[in-house]
Order: structure tokens, then sequence, then C-alpha cells
């Protein structure tokens, strides 16, 4: 009755998610920050942009792509040099089809990427019409690749590790549901601002739908973030918590939302990253382990990012 009342009150409309719960499914966002959103209704080619496709990849998988389109545009040109005959590359040695054919693809390699041995040349229009046009189109593909592997290392990114759970901890006199994050790379972040909001899936009017209310937290921005940083939202009366059991966070499919902005000096730009907690990820009565300590030498702080979901029952 008291989680109505502040849902009546005090609800947001403005999360930019979905309040028929009845036309979604799924959490709201991925642990990744990713919106659990799949579109449809149009065609494939329409709906990717291969662009973001391309800077949001792993890394290995983005090199294992480049080396395969590689490959694969080489053997085109090559059946095509292959087709039109060998005879029109002046130095070609006749040998099997093997030899041949790898002899067209040498070649081809050597005029895309515009190295030119000179061990094998064209002779006649239509060859050097399509050394012309490989290299025009290896120029553009090597221009586009560059941009590409520039985008990757320059993208704006917090690198930003949360805790795989969240905690109802003891709190002061009371308990509060707390996380912890911390930056993972040699990156400087300033100017730490946390944003939580909590999503409820509750009965109303016959249907199921979701109801978005914002969290309190103790500290909401912080100068520097150079250690874990542990967001306590501290669970009073007026706090939509308040007075919950465990399974009141099951029977009302609770998920906290994390969005977490800072600033990073070597971007010299503000940098986002977001997260969720879905109520089976919400662990009761435990806290927290350190993770800091200092080093051997007692010279420095050493942050342990290994014990990040450390904890113990309380």
């Amino acid at each position: 009755m008291r989680l109505r009342e502040l849902i009546n009150k005090h609800a947001i409309n403005n999360t930019g998610f979905n309040v028929e719960s009845e036309q979604s499914s799924g959490r709201l966002l991925n642990k990744d920050g990713s919106s659990n959103v799949k579109k449809s209704g149009i065609s494939f080619v329409r709906r990717i942009s291969l662009f973001h496709s391309l800077i949001n990849m792993p890394f290995g998988t983005f090199m294992l792509s480049a080396i395969l389109g590689f490959v694969f545009t080489n053997i085109v040109f090559a059946i095509v040099f292959y087709q039109i005959g060998l005879e029109q590359l002046n130095g070609h040695q006749t040998g099997n089809f093997l030899h041949d054919f790898f002899e067209c693809f040498f070649f081809s390699v050597q005029t895309i990427t515009t190295v030119g041995y000179g061990a094998l040349h064209p002779q006649s229009f239509l060859t050097n019409c399509l050394a012309s046009i490989e290299s025009l189109f290896g120029w553009m593909a090597f221009a586009v690749l560059t941009g590409l592997l520039y985008g990757r290392f320059a993208k704006p990114t917090a690198y930003l590790m949360f805790s795989k759970h969240a905690i109802v901890a003891p709190y002061k006199k009371g308990k509060a549901i707390m996380f912890r994050l911390a930056p993972y790379k040699n990156n400087t972040l300033t100017e730490a601002e946390v944003l939580l909001n909590v999503a409820f899936r509750i009965h109303e009017n016959d249907k199921v739908v979701n109801k978005f209310l914002p969290l309190e937290t103790e500290i909401s921005k912080i100068s520097a973030l150079s250690l874990n940083w542990t967001v306590v939202h501290y669970i009073t009366e007026s706090s939509p918590f308040y007075g919950m059991c465990e399974e009141d966070y099951s029977i009302n499919n609770t998920e906290i939302l994390v969005f977490i902005k800072a600033f990073d000096e070597h971007f010299s730009n503000v940098v986002q990253q977001r997260t969720s907690y879905t109520f089976d990820e919400i662990k009761h009565n435990m806290r927290f382990k350190t993770m800091f300590r200092q080093d051997h030498a007692s010279k420095m702080t050493l942050l342990e990012l290994d014990k990040m979901d450390e904890m113990e029952s309380v």
C-alpha cells in the first residue's frame, strides 16, 4: 500500500523505457548497459549501422573481420585475373592450377596494397583497367580501415567495472542498498556523478505495468574517481524499499537502473556508462569486503580489482 502511494506521488515517465509491461519482456537494461531491445519491421541493411557495429565489436572480432575481408577481396580479384588469362600478366611462369591461382592471388595483394614488386605486371588494356580499379578500391578500403582503427582507440569510454551484485546491508541504524564500481584502466576520471532509478512491475487496473521511481544516494557526485566507489541508497521512510522484505523484491520484479557519467582528462570529454541490477542480482544481508590496501613498500595504495565482487554475510 505504501509503495503504491509513493508511486502515485513520485513516479517518473521520462526514463525512455516502456510503461506498458505487457508489451515488453525481460530486463530493461542489460549488464553491459545496452537496452534490451531487438528492432524489426525494416530490412536488416537499414536497421544495422556498419560503422557502429565495427566500432563497438570486440577488438579480436574486428581484426579477424578485417583479415577475412582482405583475404576474400583478394580471392575475388584473383579469380577475375585468372579468368582473363595469365598470359595477360607479363612475367608469369606457367604451372599447375594451384600455382597459377596463387600467382594471381599474390599479384592482387601487391596491387591492392600498392606494393608493386614488379615480378608480374599487366600488359593488356583489360588487365590494366582491372588493376587500376583494384588499386582505387584498396586505397579507399585502407583509408576506411585506418579511420576505424583510430575511431576505436579515440572513442571516449568510461572503462568502469561494476560489481556483479548489489547488496542490502546494515547501514547506520537501518539498511541500505549498495553496489560498487571502479575504473580499471589507467585513465583519470573526475566529477563523477551517479543517477539511480528503480523499476517495479506491478498490477494496475487489471494489467501489469512498469513504474519508475528515482532513488536518492548518500553521495551523488565525487570530485575524483581514483579508488572504488560504493554507491549507497539509504533505506529511509522516504525510500520505496522501506518495509520491503526479500520476497517483495521478486514479487515486484525490481530492477535498479544505474547511470554514471564523469569527465575523462585524457579524452577531454564526458564519458558515460550504464548497467542494472535485477531482483535476483540483489543479495540480502551481505557486505562488501575491502578491495584496496597498502602495497608492500607502504608507498602506494593497491586497488585489487579481482576483489570487486567479494562479500560476506552479516
